[in-house]
């Protein structure tokens, strides 16, 4: 007989060490652990769809409706709901909480050890029960505030890293012969699969809120250093992206574009002297400030996040037809990322010399093909146009 150290996951081919119901690698389900009350292998496929999509989602809110309707329809419930510990780490909360009057309850708190979840929060074992009417942990109170009526239970704790994240729960079970171990087996499964990936949901938005701040006080930096720098940076990077989709940019392409815009003059915060815009525009003498570009694309090199980004940073003062600088690249020289964050930036500084639209307008048709790609100023030229009208 096969052991557990034999058995290979059907889906990431990792092995196996132990006997649970879901590869620890990757989230599918041990093959033959489950399928279904009639062996329908959709049941399995959509075990193993449901790991997939956890393993990917950094939506907490998206993440959290769907364990909990995907435990309802596998485990054939009338209702479900997930509840989250709170910050005190002294009550639960409603976060998600489907079926027919699940919006009502969305409002309350339960304090740990009170009613069925609150038990299973405070124990941190599994509670099934068959007859709510039987059992005196179970708080009948929120029955009658949702005007749902609860016949049975199945509530299992979600734990992740040793720590209580809250409690997953399916009510009502809709076969004669109710709620059964290898039911529990199965919420237990899916809890503790979505408790990891609520887990790692958290760590990441805490991780992208760190940058988002960041970059905030990165931008703020540059801007202070002119007033009429004021707001350009985010400017730079509203105009670029909206061209960027306008141009067929997507993916990691389009956030490349969005970041360097938002952090191409960074490379300011170490150029001595400050800024000057009418020196970048007229170029006169290679002065500090057109160096800034190669500096900027240098101080975010070394971010991983940032690594397409520093490129284009790089190139934000260069013109189609060689004339511009730190490099005089030209052509197809350049990305047409570079050539749209180009030509979004020498509007941006036209306009804070003063030009009136209807003179960026007629910059962007005469220098098309000249300093600007003609591509690029062909459909920027038509968003400004449709921006006035």
């Amino acid at each position: 007989m096969a052991t557990a150290a034999d058995i290979l996951c059907s889906f990431c081919q990792v092995k196996l060490s132990d006997a649970g119901h879901f590869c620890p690698q990757c989230g599918a389900p041990v093959d033959g652990a489950w399928s279904g009350s009639n062996g329908d292998t959709t049941f399995v496929q959509g075990l193993i769809s449901l790991a997939r999509g956890l393993s990917s989602t950094q939506d907490v809110d998206a993440l959290l409706k769907r364990i909990g309707q995907s435990a309802e329809q596998m485990l054939l419930c009338e209702a479900s709901s997930i509840m989250l510990l709170d910050d005190e780490k002294t009550h639960l909360y409603f976060k998600v909480a489907t079926g027919e009057k699940g919006g009502v309850v969305t409002r309350y708190k339960i304090k740990l050890g009170e009613g069925i979840a609150g038990a299973v929060a405070q124990s941190r074992e599994s509670i099934l029960i068959n007859d709510v009417t039987q059992d005196a942990r179970f708080a009948a109170r929120y029955d009658q505030i949702s005007g749902f009526k609860t016949r049975s239970v199945l509530c299992s704790p979600m734990i992740a890293g040793g720590e209580l994240v809250g409690v997953l729960e399916v009510l009502n079970k809709k076969t004669p012969s109710g709620f059964t171990e290898g039911d529990q087996g199965l919420l237990e499964s899916l809890a503790g699969l979505g408790a990891v990936a609520i887990g790692n949901a958290r760590v990441m938005g805490g991780f992208r809120n760190f940058y988002s701040n960041t970059i905030e006080i990165l931008i703020s930096a540059i801007e202070t250093r002119d007033l009429r720098m004021a707001g350009h940076c985010f400017r730079v990077a509203q105009r670029a992206s909206s061209l960027g989709r306008k141009l067929g940019l997507e993916g990691q392409v389009l956030k490349d574009l969005y970041y360097a815009a938002l952090l191409h003059d960074i490379g300011f915060l170490k150029v001595a002297g400050g800024w000057n815009a009418s020196r970048v525009l007229i170029m006169e003498t290679p002065h500090s400030e057109q160096t800034h570009p190669l500096i900027g694309a240098e101080m975010v090199s070394g971010i991983h996040i940032l690594k397409g980004a520093s490129a284009l940073i790089a190139m934000h003062h260069e013109c189609y037809d060689g004339s511009g600088f730190p490099k005089g690249l030209k052509g197809d020289d350049m990305p047409i990322g570079g050539y749209i964050l180009s030509t979004i930036e020498a509007c941006e500084e036209m306009r804070m010399q003063g030009y009136s639209e209807e003179q960026v307008l007629a910059a962007l048709e005469t220098d098309a093909g000249k300093r600007f790609h003609p591509q690029v100023a062909a459909a920027y030229h038509d968003v400004l146009q449709q921006e006035t009208r």
